[in-house]
């Protein structure tokens, strides 16, 4: 799409061009809904694939259940997808349904403002007048750097994994590793062959399950080519494996966490010869209270001797290396924080105001909720994609992204036939409907008391879904006018 964007009035005004974006447009074009446009800030689609970059990035979701439904991939190499194979799948599903007329690349939106009963999209090329709103720009968008003393001081390299700098080679580097979540469990095996050495600095252990990771052979990908029904059939096989084996082990004291727990405990005992090490490495929470690891390489790089697992607190940054609190002096030349995102953090990065000027930063001040995991009071058709609370702990993030996709199409096609032009939910509907979840999850290993990332201050979990991905698919089957305000009140 060229430039010229401003003054220019569409049906639907997409905000991201990664998996939920993408997924967003083709529905709207296989619906018959041409009027719409897909901002994204880079100059490239793919989201979270095309940023992170670190070595060893791969997906911990099968690669069968970590694709569209609609666009099943017969070709993927490996039972988890590299970052690249997924990236390259974003770019041929964005070519295969011709979503190149809509994408305006390289435009950042600025904010978002609802006035006069539409929504006025800023961006650096003009602004953009849209009946509806809908954010494809994730719950995971903004890296959360580590916030220890003396930080600026260092004169090493110093980058997070989602803004690797391959720039700069860590080829015979002492490297520093802060964290011990998901994206330390790749980039560790991924690097440290190469390095002279690495220290993990860990504040917390992580639960560490077997992936059990292969390749997938020629001949299975040549079949699931000339038989898609046998493709489609493992998918889902796999998915409703997943759901309910992962729903049954986080329930507090369900049928399957203990099972789970020795898993964890017999991939620790298999991997890491140290004795030692094995006790730091093991958690004292239960399994799923914090994002899980899935990983085969993890643990057992902790055998080779130039690897370093530090558990004592950092203290400080030098210039040339890092002091825990015991006052022993880590010497490294390169520091990688993989300390992850900043959860739903995107009112910080995006101006967006709803009705009356109410900046949605304000509406989240002391709660983040939202109405069915997508919409949020007084932002009449405004809807969020991954948004609270649609997040799982055990199955495909695009299984949640296609249910509430279909949920906004129907929203659309709902608004069309009644005649409607505002969707604003009930916020007595909204009360109820999040009272509801955190009563659930209450029940679950996530509902907090480990200070998981997905909780808030107040140890309110408003990142997880609570229940089983065929129940979230059920509880979107269809909106329903009563939830909503009437369209007199929402005009006030």
């Amino acid at each position: 799409m060229g430039k010229a964007v401003d003054g220019m009035s569409v049906r639907v005004a997409v905000l991201g061009a990664g998996m939920s974006g993408i997924c967003m447009g083709i529905q709207l074009r296989k619906r018959g809904i041409h009027d719409f446009i897909i901002f994204e800030k880079a100059d490239s689609v793919g989201g979270t694939w095309r940023e992170n970059t670190y070595p060893g990035i791969a997906c911990d979701v099968p690669s069968h259940v970590y694709s569209y439904s609609f666009e099943l991939n017969p070709d993927w190499s490996h039972a988890y997808s590299s970052g690249r194979e997924i990236w390259d799948y974003c770019k041929h599903c964005v070519e295969k349904y011709k979503l190149e007329e809509h994408l305006k690349l390289a435009c950042e939106v600025q904010s978002v403002k609802f006035k006069d009963g539409r929504w006025q999209v800023t961006t650096a090329d003009g602004v953009v007048t849209a009946d509806v709103v809908v954010s494809g720009l994730g719950g995971l968008h903004l890296p959360n750097r580590a916030n220890i003393n003396g930080m600026e001081c260092f004169e090493g390299a110093r980058f997070h994994t989602a803004e690797w700098d391959h720039n700069h080679s860590v080829s015979g580097k002492r490297v520093a590793i802060i964290g011990t979540g998901a994206s330390a469990a790749q980039v560790l095996p991924g690097i440290a062959d190469d390095v002279e050495s690495v220290t993990i600095f860990q504040r917390s252990p992580a639960w560490v399950l077997p992936r059990m990771a292969q390749e997938i052979p020629q001949e299975r990908r040549d079949l699931y080519r000339r038989s898609p029904w046998r493709m489609r059939l493992h998918r889902w096989f796999v998915w409703m494996l997943m759901d309910l084996l992962g729903v049954l082990s986080l329930k507090r004291s369900g049928p399957l966490a203990g099972r789970l727990k020795q898993a964890g405990l017999q991939h620790l005992e298999n991997s890491v010869n140290d004795p030692d090490i094995r006790e730091k490495l093991t958690p004292d929470y239960e399994p799923g209270c914090k994002r899980r690891v899935i990983s085969d390489d993890y643990l057992s790089t902790f055998n080779e001797d130039h690897v370093h697992l530090v558990i004592e607190d950092i203290d400080c940054i030098e210039k040339n290396g890092i002091r825990d609190v015991t006052g022993k002096f880590h010497e490294v030349d390169t520091i990688v924080e993989a300390t992850g995102f900043r959860p739903f953090d995107i009112s910080s990065y995006v101006q967006i105001e709803g009705r009356n000027g109410k900046a949605l930063k304000d509406a989240w001040s002391e709660r983040v909720e939202t109405y069915r995991t997508m919409m949020v009071p007084s932002f009449p058709n405004f809807f969020l994609l991954l948004g609270p609370n649609s997040a799982t702990g055990h199955t495909s993030a695009l299984i949640m992204i296609e249910s509430q996709v279909r949920y906004t199409i129907q929203c659309l096609q709902l608004m069309e036939r009644t005649g409607i032009n505002q969707l604003d939910p009930d916020p007595d509907v909204v009360v109820q409907y999040n009272q509801r979840l955190q009563k659930a999850l209450g029940k679950m290993v996530f509902g907090g008391g480990c200070n998981a990332w997905y909780t808030d201050e107040n140890d309110i979990n408003f990142t997880l879904w609570p229940y089983s991905a065929t129940r979230f698919l059920w509880e979107q089957w269809h909106p329903k006018i009563s939830e909503f305000r009437s369209p007199v009140q929402a005009s006030n």
